[in-house]
């Protein structure tokens, strides 16, 4: 029998019929560099002015709507599909490795950041739990150290199995998430005021390195509060650490023990319901001839509960309908069915969920807002509901004209979306309560496909929807930018060219930079995992050597993402060519791609990079040089100090060069605001205990920065400024007491020689 398919309707041609209002323009963009300072020593507040009215002019029309800070960016890709933050131990010739951890904008910093904690109930966890390899281990280290690293990869129970040792360990147990900062930082900063007596908290780590410092900053306060922590995130999570604390490797459960323990006790409930024993299909489940190769293509535990279910599922279904001839149930081919059905079941949901089934009768069909917000939901998976809500609202309002089938969607959605988003389609809600989370992450790209496959008449309209939801503004925009691409980066692997001409090839053409990063991100999308590879560098390529300025930003963009990562000296290379050309002078493109690559771990390349630019006799280059410092200014290593003085300390070139770098920023019309604001956090910084090191570097490094026309400046800005803001800080004392000394070592030099 055919699929049912809506027929689609040719109005007029496509015009979104949601307004978009234009990116406002930013306060800090790139395209406000202008040419150094004189030499003369201007009046301190003079030129405070002149900087800070510099630094807050609205960009030129060529640049405008650049893109929001590298913090911010870099935050919102690190959150998207593609998760390639992996980042190793970085170690410098004979000195110790460090790990890049956190990168923070100054609205982000872990004191400030909206750390939640969401308890939920963990009975059926418990009850069914399949202990893993260790288990009795990883329970004695969280009774005796208060807090475990658990490491393993995606799809193995760890969230699990944390659950379950938690849960025989406390009296509740939640999950502590943050919106927009690192979590183990947040808990760090706040830990004394969310952490609660006998509780236990599950932590998610994500792809950034944990340090032993933090491991060891955890410990003591779950020590003080006598709560319970666990820790779990990939290998990558956790290099080789020394810290008191266990980092233990958790291995999946026994698959086939998994798989019995669920159906066992979903068929025992229906005996207890019916009477109806479901011995005989346990048997022929257990001897199942290749069960366990069956059960190797689950992609995680949560698949193989589901088989479970499924199966109970197709024993309870068949009594239902033939109570009267029970005995004529056939075990094995019912077995068969159920995993062939288990096997097809994504794409069999996702055609219920669009009303494409063909056994769906017209009735039960979901309506148009509907059908929206439940591919919203899909296509911005984890994503914050509001993110979902307005994506939905906004494919609803394109496909009305498109489809003649009547909208008998209920109206605004409900609470968590309950009413328009069915149980089938959704995850239990154990962790975030807030936000999209589909039963399984492949339903992203099934529903995607099939809405691509099942609605070919509506696909440009599609593509305008992607196109509206890149001129969003408001709280969480990067992070739409980011999914929006990276969804425009999937359909281009199935058809390339359509997608280029229609969205992604008018995104890298923009005047708005916001766009043209998207078409950088869709780009390296495609190229992912089996992409089409070489017809996406070719594209980029083409991009580099246009004459367009757009184009050569989109391309510089491109560089700072995977696709860059392939060739590495040849994507510096490349980076230096285009940071030559004169029509990128204002753009931050060249610099936030050189700053991705650093974090990616490539730091001597990059430092080596940035050192040929600084002496370089173009101009532009040594631009691009002072912006890469500026965007790498709030990230941090252990402890939450400061990557760029870490690699100071340990290789005296980098000290130099970070020198050079900062005088050249603060004698800049356009940077010396920000350089200044830089140098004080650093500075508070180095405050903290442990931090004796620190401190004593940033007063050799200020000494050596504050010379000259900078020294009268400085003077102003720690006398009067930083130090009214911080009046307990050691570090910025010191430095005042440092200032002084030498004005009055320079006034008695002064006098000796007029006296000779």
């Amino acid at each position: 029998m055919d699929e049912p398919e809506y027929e689609v309707a040719s109005p007029e041609p496509y015009e979104s019929r949601v307004t978009i209002t234009a990116p406002e323009p930013l306060g800090q963009a790139a395209g406000e560099e202008r040419l150094p300072h004189s030499d003369g020593v201007q009046f301190p507040g003079q030129a405070e002015r002149e900087a800070t009215a510099d630094d807050t002019a609205p960009p030129s029309p060529a640049s405008r709507a650049e893109p929001d800070s590298f913090e911010e960016e870099t935050g919102a890709r690190e959150r998207g599909l593609l998760k390639k933050a992996k980042r190793s131990a970085i170690s410098l010739g004979s000195g110790p490795a460090i790990y890049l951890e956190n990168i923070v904008g100054d609205d982000t910093s872990p004191a400030k950041a909206d750390l939640q904690v969401s308890d939920f109930s963990i009975d059926y966890l418990t009850r069914r739990y399949v202990p893993v390899p260790g288990h009795d281990d990883m329970e004695k280290g969280l009774r005796e150290h208060g807090v475990i690293a658990l490491y393993g990869e995606e799809g193995s129970g760890r969230r699990s199995t944390a659950i379950a040792l938690l849960g025989r360990v406390t009296s509740a147990v939640g999950t502590l998430h943050c919106e927009d900062a690192d979590v183990l930082q947040a808990l760090c900063a706040q830990g004394q005021e969310v952490l609660g007596h006998d509780h236990g908290y599950l932590v998610e780590a994500g792809d950034r390195p944990v340090t032993p410092q933090t491991l060891d900053r955890l410990a003591r306060l779950v020590l003080e509060a006598q709560a319970r922590l666990i820790v779990i995130g990939p290998p990558s999570a956790f290099p080789s650490l020394t810290s008191d604390t266990p980092v233990i490797e958790h291995c999946a459960p026994d698959a086939v023990g998994v798989l019995k323990e669920h159906l066992e006790a979903r068929l025992a409930r229906h005996a207890l319901r019916t009477g109806e024993s479901g011995a005989e299909f346990m048997a022929t489940v257990k001897n199942k001839s290749r069960l366990k190769e069956t059960l190797g293509l689950a992609r995680s535990m949560a698949d193989v509960v589901r088989l479970a279910h499924t199966l109970a599922g197709a024993f309870e279904a068949f009594h239902a309908e033939h109570r009267e001839v029970a005995d004529a149930f056939d075990a094995g081919k019912a077995l068969d069915d159920a995993i062939a059905a288990w096997r097809d079941r994504l794409p069999r949901l996702a055609k219920e969920m669009l009303g494409l089934d063909a056994h769906q009768g017209k009735e039960t069909r979901p309506g148009t807002y509907e059908r929206a917000i439940r591919i919203a939901y899909a296509l911005f998976n984890e994503h914050p509901l509001p993110d979902v809500d307005e994506a939905g609202d906004r494919l609803s309002r394109v496909m009305g004209p498109y489809f003649d089938t009547a909208d008998e969607s209920p109206g605004r959605p409900a609470p968590h979306m309950d009413a328009l988003v069915p149980p089938q389609m959704r995850a239990p809600a154990l962790t975030v309560p807030v936000r999209a989370k589909l039963v399984d992450d492949a339903l992203l790209r099934v529903m995607l496909e099939t809405t691509w496959s099942a609605y070919s008449g509506f696909r440009r309209p599609f593509l305008g929807w992607l196109n509206d939801l890149t001129g969003r503004r408001g709280p969480g925009h990067e992070r739409t930018r980011v999914r929006v691409a990276q969804i425009a980066g999937l359909l281009m692997r199935r058809d390339f060219d359509f997608v280029y001409r229609e969205c992604v090839g008018p995104w890298a053409r923009s005047e708005i930079g916001g766009k043209r990063l998207c078409a950088a991100l869709a780009a390296e999308m495609a190229a992912a995992e089996d992409g089409p590879t070489r017809r996406v560098a070719a594209r980029v390529q083409q991009w580099a050597h246009s004459p367009s300025r757009e184009l050569q930003d989109t391309a510089a963009r491109a560089y700072g993402t995977s696709i860059g990562l392939r060739d590495l000296p040849a994507t510096l290379s490349e980076l230096t060519t285009l940071g030559k050309r004169p029509e990128l002078a204002t753009a931050a493109s060249v610099a936030h791609s050189t700053a991705w690559l650093f974090l990616e771990g490539h730091v001597d390349d990059v430092m080596v990079t940035l050192k040929a630019w600084t002496n370089s006799q173009d101009e532009y280059l040594s631009r691009h040089a002072v912006r890469t410092m500026l965007a790498l200014g709030r990230c941090t290593v252990s402890g939450g100090r400061s990557a760029l003085a870490e690699l100071a300390l340990i290789n005296r070139e980098h000290a130099d060069l970070l020198t050079t770098l900062c005088r050249r920023a603060l004698l800049t019309r356009g940077t010396s605001t920000r350089t200044w604001n830089l140098l004080q956090h650093w500075l508070r910084d180095s405050d903290g205990d442990g931090n004796d090191d620190l401190a004593r570097f940033y007063q050799s490094f200020a000494a050596r920065v504050f010379t000259g026309p900078l020294e009268e400046r400085a003077r102003f800005h720690v006398t009067h400024v930083w130090r009214s803001k911080h009046p307990d800080s050691t570090a910025l004392r010191r430095l005042e007491e440092s200032l002084r000394q030498r004005t009055a070592d320079t006034s008695d030099n002064a006098e000796r020689t007029d006296r000779s």
